[in-house]
């Protein structure tokens, strides 16, 4: 089993690479670093010939000898170039072959422009990311622009997104089991944004107040109860704790609470999503875009394993 990276040619894909060092070590996995050449990565004409094409190889292999010189010597890596009709689909391929357990890429754009924006989204999704979370079945994890971690750092925690329902909280369970594998701490986390105008004159800001309450109070309840079976766990995570974050919109409900630098959140697919795939529902999606450390989106497949997994800690 490895970590598939992938590696974009003439790109800087520095935080992708960042994180997949961070979650090798962690999880003790090997690290494949992949260039995919292709028409659509980093584009081209139709049909291109031989010349561009090696043109396209030279490329990634620069960006692969790039990368690889930033791996720590604790991190066994190699490296592959892989042509396809996309990279979507190239990376796909080079993670069944690998036996990925994780693909990570980076957030779309250039990274020194997304640094001068003010109050940058933490990730934005480009074609190729939006594609991959459209047809994955392994876990993506995206890194947003600028991540970066101790050379020697392993992760610190894992948070888990609740939004109250039951898959969510399936995922909550195998998170939990995730965390522990690494050593890592966990958390469960919900969000909300509380948005001043359309609710509170519809409704009235006491009314308002109730209805958070009310919202709060059966996240608070519903979590108690994960976590209570995450105590019983064989192996439980070095620490677990709950959080809510709360804020006129979803950047500021995100950074409502504390983040480390090794930390990583995990978001669900949504349960209207093709059979095993991601689906970005809405909340997922402004969620994403707004996180303020990297992101593992899990499709319904791999919710499953992570379910198997704490269901094995629970002796069940």
């Amino acid at each position: 089993m490895s970590i598939v990276v992938g590696v974009a040619p003439s790109h800087c894909s520095r935080a992708a690479v960042e994180l997949g060092v961070l979650l090798a070590r962690s999880y003790a996995q090997d690290l494949v670093l992949a260039s995919v050449t292709s028409a659509g990565w980093p584009g081209g004409p139709g049909g291109v010939d031989g010349e561009y094409q090696r043109f396209l190889g030279a490329a990634a292999e620069a960006s692969l000898v790039e990368a690889q010189s930033r791996i720590p010597d604790d991190i066994t890596v190699r490296t592959r170039v892989h042509r396809a009709a996309s990279a979507r689909r190239g990376l796909l391929d080079v993670c069944e072959d690998a036996g990925a357990v994780r693909l990570v890429v980076g957030s779309a754009g250039d990274e020194d422009e997304a640094r001068d924006r003010e109050a940058a989204p933490g990730i934005a999704l480009g074609s190729v990311s939006l594609g991959l979370l459209q047809s994955a079945e392994l876990p993506v994890a995206i890194a947003p622009h600028g991540f970066t971690v101790a050379p020697d750092a392993r992760l610190s925690r894992v948070t888990a997104a609740f939004s109250g329902s039951d898959t969510s909280g399936e995922l909550v369970l195998g998170a939990a089991a995730i965390a522990a594998d690494s050593g890592a701490a966990f958390r469960v986390a919900s969000f909300h944004t509380r948005p001043r105008g359309l609710l509170g004159a519809a409704i009235g800001f006491q009314a308002e107040d109730a209805v958070i309450a009310e919202w709060e109070a059966v996240i608070r309840d519903r979590s108690e109860g994960l976590l209570a079976e995450v105590a019983a766990f064989a192996q439980p995570p070095a620490n677990v704790e709950l959080a809510l974050g709360a804020g006129t919109d979803w950047h500021s409900a995100l950074r409502a609470i504390p983040w480390g630098d090794a930390e990583v959140l995990l978001v669900g697919s949504s349960s209207l999503g093709a059979l095993a795939r991601i689906s970005l529902g809405s909340h997922a999606t402004k969620i994403l875009r707004h996180a303020p450390v990297p992101v593992v989106m899990v499709p319904r497949r791999a919710t499953e394993r992570y379910t198997e997994q704490a269901a094995a800690q629970l002796g069940e």
